[in-house]
């Protein structure tokens, strides 16, 4: 494989901590993969953290101004009119100008969502784009999506997420052809509401290695590759996984003081994000990696090096082309 020449726009103000943790993560994956990286946040906040390397090093290192972020909690949209310089929706937009080829950030998923939907488009027949990923430690290659991008879905929708979910196991987990299964209150045919029903008979029609129903109990024990869900049940399934993980972790600890025991439990129902850093925003045509607030510098050394692996895989055009032959399959 050729040398990755690409460049990454960095969000270097997005998370819980900002430049202390993404400068050094700049800085350590130029070193580790050989790529250029953009920071894009206050100048004097990133400028104090590269003081801290090699001149040789950080004189290499391109610095773009923006002023603000975005908090969890704003409304991404509101968030896009009134704040159009904070640092998610400049390092987007050095993506759509064509002077970066992938944004990562750890800041707002709501507002890097946003930001991407808006700035790069999503894909034919794509509402909005979405999110997902391994969410459960005791199945660490099931990539489950939708996580709560898109709340009312449509059958079509979720057969879209499919045939996204395919190529992420693919690429993710290198699975050559992915058990793909629908989450639903029971295993046999017929089972669910009307969405799932619908889904099933159109999932039933593709080429895709559709193994039918899955319900909540096996998504424990990597029975699956790929579990479809919309963006509603999915989001309750996640943050009900890592609530549930963190009681049972503090219930351990309070009680047997065994920080090891406690930390299992956390790892095994928590969000993957470790491994690689974040994941990618599916249906959009760009390049848009998310990560989890509390990230630390390694973790988000992964995220850019997901983000390498994405531009290196050609995975917008391979998503468009899934999409695509779904949707001929499917059709009546």
């Amino acid at each position: 494989m050729e040398k990755f020449e690409g460049v990454i726009a960095l969000d270097a103000m997005g998370g819980d901590y900002g430049p202390e943790v993404t400068v050094p993560a700049a800085i350590s994956a130029i070193k580790d993969f050989g790529i250029k990286v953009i920071l894009v946040g206050d100048p004097n906040e990133i400028g104090k953290e590269l003081s801290n390397f090699p001149k040789e090093i950080t004189e290499k290192m391109k610095v773009i101004p923006s002023e603000g972020v975005v908090n969890e909690g704003e409304s991404p949209v509101s968030a896009y009119r009134n704040k159009p310089k904070a640092s998610i929706f400049v390092s987007a937009g050095l993506v759509k100008k064509g002077y970066a080829d992938g944004v990562v950030s750890m800041g707002s998923s709501g507002a890097t969502l946003a930001a991407a939907s808006i700035l790069f488009g999503t894909m034919e027949g794509i509402e909005r784009g979405s999110i997902g990923g391994p969410i459960i430690g005791y199945s660490p290659e099931m990539v489950l999506l939708d996580l709560g991008s898109n709340v009312d879905t449509k059958a079509h929708q979720l057969a879209d997420f499919a045939a996204i979910g395919d190529q992420v196991s693919k690429l993710m987990f290198n699975k050559e052809n992915p058990k793909i299964a629908l989450l639903s209150l029971g295993s046999e045919e017929g089972k669910g509401n009307l969405l799932v029903k619908e889904t099933f008979q159109l999932l039933s029609k593709s080429s895709l290695n559709f193994v039918g129903n899955i319900e909540p109990e096996d998504l424990f024990e990597q029975k699956v590759d790929v579990v479809i869900c919309d963006g509603f049940v999915g989001n309750i399934l996640l943050k009900t996984t890592e609530s549930l993980g963190r009681k049972i972790s503090k219930e351990i600890l309070d009680k047997t003081g065994n920080k090891e025991i406690s930390d299992e439990i956390l790892n095994k129902t928590n969000v993957l994000s470790e491994s690689y850093g974040g994941g990618p925003i599916f249906g959009i045509n760009g390049i848009a990696i998310i990560g989890h607030g509390s990230s630390k510098v390694s973790t988000i050394v992964n995220a850019i090096n997901t983000a390498k692996l994405t531009l290196e895989n050609d995975w917008v055009e391979k998503q468009q082309t899934a999409i695509k032959k779904i949707r001929s399959e499917i059709k009546d």
